[in-house]
Parts: structure tokens; sequence; C-alpha cells
């Protein structure tokens, strides 16, 4: 078994990580690793440098945390061509760990990370107004959701209820935006309640928001919901994406594939990544097909 570096997001899930990689360990033990580092992350910028040492000696990476500490950690696996990496479910909305199929239960974590499969997943590229750069794993979103994301981050107190609150308060005093896309090239203007660039399609705790998306695909997934439709109408939405992914087949819904999308916004909304907010409009976003090895069941 490689050398195995543990990278522990301290304040993910309300100090959940604290719980769930001692145990990973002791598993990992008794399965005959002997070389277990364990490093707490300062902040996003200091799990990416840990994360790109730890890939750099040859070491397998584990993001211990949610699914913002697992891009973070990615972005550092990702200086070494063909590091891998696993994740240790620690967050509050674990959304990539349910997409790829990975276990919650700290022994069948250690089975993954001593036994698992190698799975390349693709990983977005996003280029921000000022020119800045940043990583996405799961998705790139703008609208109704990443303004009720803002809310959530800042009523983390409430736990997994925030996830539910948070969208119903936003859409009370939610407006349309106007939105400026090009797909590959093709251009659009359009009225939108939100725009989901999606890699993995899955956010929101739990919501299946681009039933078509999937992490290996190869392509991008942009998924649009019409400004025109009603707002009462997103209620029903977003219980289609929990139940399974019914709305994809709504008339205000449309899915449009691609490799590299920009957008613009005609007022200041947030643009959020993974769980985070990533800046404003204008932003591009690029597909790096295959980029990121991680292990699987």
């Amino acid at each position: 078994m490689p050398p195995i570096t543990a990278v522990v997001n301290p304040i993910s899930g309300g100090g959940a990580s604290h719980q769930q990689w001692p145990a990973v360990a002791a598993e990992l033990e008794r399965r005959g690793a002997t070389d277990i580092s364990v490093i707490e992350s300062q902040s996003s910028e200091h799990a990416t440098d840990v994360a790109a040492g730890s890939a750099a000696r040859g070491a397998l990476t584990v993001a211990v945390g949610g699914d913002g500490h697992v891009r973070d950690v990615a972005r550092g696996v990702l200086t070494v061509p063909g590091a891998r990496m696993g994740i240790a479910a620690a967050g509050r909305g674990n959304d990539l760990v349910r997409h790829l199929g990975l276990p919650s239960d700290p022994t069948e974590i250690a089975a993954v990370l001593a036994a698992g499969t190698v799975r390349r997943i693709d990983v977005l590229d996003v280029t921000r107004a000022d020119g800045t750069t940043a990583l996405a794993v799961g998705n790139v979103y703008a609208g109704l959701d990443s303004e009720a994301t803002e809310l959530i981050n800042e009523i983390r107190w409430m736990g997994p209820l925030a996830y539910r609150v948070a969208p119903v308060l936003t859409a009370a005093k939610w407006k349309p935006m106007r939105i400026a896309l090009s797909v590959d090239g093709v251009s659009r203007e359009m009225s939108a309640h939100f725009v989901v660039i999606a890699n993995s399609g899955d956010y929101g705790h739990g919501l299946r928001m681009v039933p078509t998306a999937s992490v290996d695909s190869g392509h991008l997934d942009v998924f649009i919901v019409d400004g025109r439709s009603p707002r009462l109408s997103l209620a029903a939405l977003m219980s289609q994406a929990k139940a399974g992914g019914a709305h994809q087949h709504r008339d205000d819904v449309e899915i449009i594939t691609g490799s590299r999308v920009e957008f613009s916004i005609d007022r200041p909304i947030p643009v959020h990544s993974d769980g985070d907010y990533l800046g404003e409009s204008p932003v591009t976003v690029s597909l790096r097909p295959k980029a990121l090895p991680i292990l699987v069941p």
C-alpha cells in the first residue's frame, strides 16, 4: 500500500472530519497501511499546497471533508500528472460522493482507499472576469440557486435544514435574470431563473439537478430554467430534482451540451462552484476531460 496523506478540513460538516478520519485510519492500519500522514488544512490554499506536496512524493492524497474541500485538494493533486486521489466524506452536502457512489461508512471508505478502482473524472477550468482562474469538480452555477447558496452559507448552524429553508426564502424575492450565453461559440440571450454548467449535476444536499450529467461524460451539460416560468413552479422543479429527475422533461427546462461555456448576467449575481462563491460574471468554463484519477468502489 502506498503512503497515504489525509488532508482534513477541521470545520467540514461541523467537525465531522474529526470523527470520520480516525476510524478510517484505524481500518487502513488493520489492512496493513504503515505510512499515514494527517494534516489539517488552514485554508483552501493550504489544502491545495499540502495536496500538491503529497502527490509529488507519490502518496495517495485523501480529501477528508465536503465538496469544496474535495475541489481544493484536487487542485493540488492535479499538479502531478497521474497522481491519485481518494475521498472520505465528511461534509454537509457530500454531493460528489453520492454521484460517484462512494461510501460514508469508515470501514467501507478504507476498503476503497486500500483496494478501489480508478475512475478518471473530468474537471472544469473557470476563468473569471479579471482573468484569474479557478477549478471546479462538480458544477458552476448562477441565479436563484447561487443566491440560495449564499443564504445557506449564512445559516449553516441550521444543519441540513438550511438546504430546504434557503431556497424558499430566496425564491420569495427573486426576479429572473437576463443572461448572455455562449456554448461552443453559439451565442444567445435569454431570461433565466438559473443556469448550471454541470459536470456532476448533483448539488444542494441531494438534488439531482442535471440528471443527464456525468463526471466522465467528456462534455458539459448546460442546464437552463426559463425565466418566463412562474416562480411558484420552481418549488415543483426542486421536488422533482430531489425525487429523481422528471424535471428535465419540463417545457421550461433546456439542456445543451458543449465543452466551453461563456456567460454574463445583467446584474450582480454571485456565481458559485462546488458550494462556494466564485465571483460575478462574466465567466468562462472549459472542460478538462478525464484529468483526475479518483478511487471508487
